[in-house]
């Protein structure tokens, strides 16, 4: 009989505790409303795009997409509000010096990338087709040298290294009606011998590293200036997460030097953000923006920025 009562005890168990495991399997609990009321909170662009990164299936997803765009439109320059489409053009013209065709191949899309995740992101149509109506024009021009030199035995891959490249041109965004935005750029990047520290091996050679060498880090920082500068700066602070960051590293630079105020409290709340691992960029460009030597205390930054008054020192 006390055997029967210990079986009937241990199903009764078991039982409840699979049907507590349906119940909390059926009604998953909601851990996005903190995060939620937090971008409410922070009423910015990058408030809304860290909570779409976090909880992209949210029943609030909807909401925090309208009020993100909503914001930035109301960010960019007047000359550019009724911006709907524009047309992304790449001109390329390089003297080549011994420099394997792959080289040129890459490039352009390599810069055109940034520009165009940038205008997508500012709520923009991007096309590239001449014929396509568009209410502006971006240009990015590139020129300059692009060098380096194969070795090798017969018979096996070539290592490739940059010897010497200049890289020069400009960034234009041009409205129809005739307002425009222009950064023009130059760099070079190598020496006439082959450091053996930017030794390439040609079939690993991947477009980041390219890019790098090439000394094309300008281009990119201008391809962010001239978007910040249109479209407000807050549009840029997306791009300090990895998933951007890893293809596109313009952003910081620009937004050290727009020194735009309205940037200052969205940097001080990703000093805060371990999670996403945007807290050393934003200590880097806050560093930059100021002249302020704080470090990872989102506390210490905000006191400081209460005695500013939101407003920036020359």
């Amino acid at each position: 009989m006390q055997k029967k009562n210990n079986l009937w005890a241990i199903n009764t168990l078991l039982t409840g505790l699979l049907v507590a495991w349906g119940l909390s399997a059926c009604e998953k609990p909601i851990t996005d409303q903190g995060d939620w009321e937090q971008a409410q909170a922070r009423q910015t662009p990058v408030a809304y795009e860290r909570f779409l990164r976090l909880h992209p299936d949210s029943r609030w997803a909807p909401q925090a997409r309208q009020e993100r765009d909503r914001l930035l439109l109301a960010g960019r320059a007047p000359a550019f509000r009724d911006l709907k489409r524009v047309r992304l053009v790449v001109n390329e013209e390089y003297t080549q010096w011994n420099s394997p065709a792959l080289h040129r191949d890459v490039l352009a899309p390599l810069v055109s990338y940034g520009a165009e995740k940038l205008l997508e992101y500012a709520g923009l149509e991007v096309v590239a087709d001449s014929a396509a109506a568009c209410d502006a024009v971006y240009t990015i021009e590139l020129g300059g040298q692009l060098s380096g030199t194969d070795y090798g035995e017969p018979g096996q891959r070539p290592e490739f290294y940059w010897t010497g490249a200049t890289v020069k041109g400009a960034v234009t965004l041009r409205m129809a009606g005739g307002e425009e935005i222009r950064e023009e750029f130059s760099g070079a990047a190598g020496s006439q011998e082959p450091p053996k520290n930017l030794r390439l091996i040609l079939y690993r050679t991947t477009p980041n590293l390219i890019l790098s060498q090439a000394g094309l880090a300008g281009v990119e920082e201008k391809i962010a200036l001239v978007i910040g500068k249109a479209f407000g700066a807050p549009l840029l602070l997306a791009y300090l997460y990895p998933q951007e960051a890893e293809k596109f590293r313009g952003a910081n630079d620009a937004l050290a030097r727009l020194k735009d105020p309205q940037t200052v409290e969205p940097l001080i709340e990703m000093v805060d953000e371990e999670e996403t691992g945007v807290y050393n960029d934003a200590v880097l460009i806050l560093r930059a923006m100021t002249g302020q030597k704080f470090e990872f205390d989102p506390e210490e930054w905000r006191q400081w920025w209460a005695q500013q008054g939101g407003k920036l020192g020359g």
